[in-house]
């Protein structure tokens, strides 16, 4: 890759490591407090922002960047990878993405380590080996692909370790099968997808969008979040494909082509797509770089490699930023906050602060109240959208049926019913017909599932506006609390509740569909929110039930086989293979209307479950917030009058300290800003 790219990432690399080391040291400052304090002036409660920072030196140490390369077969996706290494990697003179799905990544030596489906270990085999054994030549793919049969069925992905100086600073780059290999193939990319940045999305110009490549980035990459660049592999091809037009006019025209396709999918905005979009020869970039490794990059692959170059250092990098700039800030004004109102109490007397948490139990009552009120209204919210959801998927269901017919030709364009009528090549139509109904469930399920995504999404979009009640109310038990135990001093010193300055539990609230999916994904930024995973998971597995279901009791059932035979004996003519076709699509249809209820009925529960996942993780998280916080609170007297009981206290160096301690938050901010842009 080319060297500014590489020096980039390491001058990333490096400001991260700094970062880190800022937020790391702050994490250190409050551990030595909260270790202090017990012997001090009493607890400072300040487990929970030590949790907080922690939460940010975890992301910034996952310094793992993927990016996967998608795209249909022999559209050159290992040459397109070996191009933008440059070096040839992976052999792209045989097909063994076909076969495996590949994950390349630094190591000190070549090797290659085989992941299997089952339990067995990974298998180590040296790079020769792999390239020998378990690639396949394009003959042996397409007879392969056309059987429906997996060269491995046993492996589920391999691991290539290259000792390739870029790859040494935490890239990692996929490339996927085909996407018309198996649904499974398709789900296992999918899962590898949940922890990627970004995605390539290679096409062919001479094959403009195909019926898979268009199901691909509706289905599977539509809503989620992930930057894709789209590569229009031998673009150089054009030229010698042509007809009647001339060069320019071919290059337009299917420029255009791809470009409506795209916004027709609802995937790019026409003013969005054109930078994102890129034109070019992948072999002919490889070659030249491969004979010429210090030639300056030109064109589109230089615009390519830009734009990459842009995303994994800069882009990446400022999101990072963001969130721990975020975090830091929060934590500082809480740190800031607690120890300004220790400072004010620690010349009151026990019997003073004994009067004083007396005074305030009211106070600490209300805000379980409305801890708990709130926690009620997520409850009601989450049993409407469950039974709401669960009833739209058995809807969903049920009314397949009506429109099966127009929906299943678009998954089956290449089944030749021909096939059907000859005994000898019945079987093989029907591992077509098979595959074309796994598209057909999987096109139906995830239309389905957008719209479910969708919903949920609102779902939470109201409760989150339906919070600002409980917002209010708790800032002004806050303020009576404070105005309690310090009186004038506290509105002197400035500490009435601001929200552009202060931090509740409310607002932790917005925070969370931040760091949920930091938590749970272990991705960076909020590129998918933790309940999308949650229900893509359990839709990826209704996709599989339903579709080997369906296809299982309908080819064992009676009226096909009876269908079958009464035809075998049929002239092969194109007006009766347009007969079958009609009559088998009436037949399967009847069949698989007969299922329907019952899979509606059995499905609903695992789509239950998905959409109560959701709404009791949210819980979850955000009640532990609001019971910490109102813990830290009560902590905050209740330990500086356990202090006051058994120990005398300094009060002068204990402000000092504590002072001392704010500063070194305020320092750490000052850092951080130093080292991070801004967004």
């Amino acid at each position: 890759m080319s060297p500014s790219f590489q020096a980039n990432f390491a001058q990333i690399n490096q400001l991260r490591s700094q970062l880190m080391g800022v937020i790391t040291q702050a994490t250190t400052e409050l551990e030595k407090a909260d270790q202090e304090q017990p012997e001090r002036s009493g607890l400072l409660e300040l487990s929970r922002h030590i949790k907080a920072l922690g939460q940010v030196t975890q992301m910034l140490q996952q310094k793992t960047l993927r990016l996967m390369v998608l795209g249909d077969l022999k559209r050159g996706k290992s040459t397109l990878i070996n191009a933008l290494l440059g070096e040839p990697v992976l052999p792209s003179d045989v097909t063994p993405c076909t076969a495996l799905l590949t994950v390349l990544k630094y190591g000190a030596t070549k090797q290659v380590t085989l992941h299997y489906h089952d339990e067995r270990s990974p298998l180590i085999i040296d790079f020769e080996t792999f390239k020998t054994d378990y690639t396949i030549d394009p003959t042996e793919a397409k007879r392969l692909d056309e059987s429906d049969t997996q060269a491995f069925p046993d492996i589920s992905h391999a691991v290539i370790e290259f000792p390739l100086s870029l790859l040494e600073d935490g890239l990692e780059i996929i490339d996927s099968p085909g996407l018309n290999d198996t649904e499974a193939r398709n789900k296992l990319a999918l899962e590898f997808m949940q922890d990627c940045h970004g995605v390539v999305f290679v096409m062919d110009a001479t094959q403009p969008m195909t019926l898979d490549e268009r199901r691909y980035l509706s289905n599977y990459l539509k809503g989620r979040g992930l930057p894709i660049f789209y590569v229009i592999n031998q673009w150089d091809r054009l030229e010698t494909n042509l007809l009647d037009e001339s060069a320019d006019e071919a290059k337009t025209r299917v420029r255009e082509l791809f470009r409506t396709q795209l916004v027709n999918l609802d995937l790019e905005t026409p003013e969005s797509l054109p930078p994102r979009l890129f034109e070019l020869s992948a072999l002919s970039v490889l070659r030249s770089r491969y004979k010429n490794p210090d030639a300056p990059l030109e064109g589109e692959f230089s615009r390519l490699m830009s734009a990459l170059n842009r995303f994994v250092t800069e882009d990446r990098f400022t999101a990072e930023c963001s969130f721990a700039r975020h975090q830091l800030q929060l934590v500082s004004q809480q740190v800031q906050q607690t120890a300004d109102k220790r400072m004010l109490l620690l010349d009151e007397t026990v019997q003073s602060l004994e009067l004083k948490l007396v005074d305030v139990q009211q106070e600490f009552d209300h805000l379980a109240e409305i801890r708990d009120q709130f926690q009620s209204l997520i409850r009601t919210k989450r049993d409407r959208e469950v039974e709401a959801i669960s009833r739209s998927f058995r809807e969903y269901i049920l009314g397949l049926e009506e429109t099966f017919e127009t929906d299943f030709v678009k998954s089956q364009p290449d089944l030749d019913f021909l096939k059907f009528l000859k005994k000898d090549s019945r079987e093989d139509f029907y591992r077509q017909f098979r595959r074309a109904f796994e598209r057909y469930m999987n096109d139906r399920l995830s239309a389905w599932e957008f719209m479910a995504k969708q919903q949920i999404s609102k779902a939470f979009e109201e409760l989150n506006a339906e919070s600002d009640e409980y917002r209010v109310a708790y800032s002004q038990v806050v303020d009576a609390i404070n105005q309690k135990l310090l009186g004038d001093r506290f509105y002197a010193f400035g500490n009435r509740y601001d929200p552009e300055k202060n931090t509740l539990w409310v607002d932790a609230i917005q925070d969370l569909f931040a760091i949920i999916p930091d938590q749970l994904n272990g991705a960076v930024g909020g590129f998918n929110s933790f309940w999308q995973r949650i229900l893509e998971t359990t839709i990826a597995y209704v996709c599989i039930v339903l579709a080997l279901q369906i296809i299982g009791l309908i080819f064992s059932s009676m009226a096909l086989n009876i269908f079958a035979v009464f035809l075998a004996g049929a002239g092969v003519l194109t007006l009766q293979a347009e007969m079958v076709r009609q009559e088998f699509l009436k037949t399967t249809q009847r069949e698989f209307a007969k299922y329907l209820p019952k899979i509606a009925e059995e499905q609903q529960v695992p789509i239950k479950e998905a959409t109560q996942r959701c709404f009791d993780t949210f819980e979850v998280e955000l009640i532990d917030r609001i019971n910490m916080d109102i813990a830290a609170r009560r902590g905050e007297l209740t330990n500086l009058i356990e202090k006051k009981q058994n120990h005398s206290l300094e009060s002068q160096s204990e402000i000092q300290r504590l002072q001392r301690l704010i500063q070194t938050m305020q320092s750490a901010q000052s850092d951080l800003d130093a080292i991070a842009p801004k967004a």
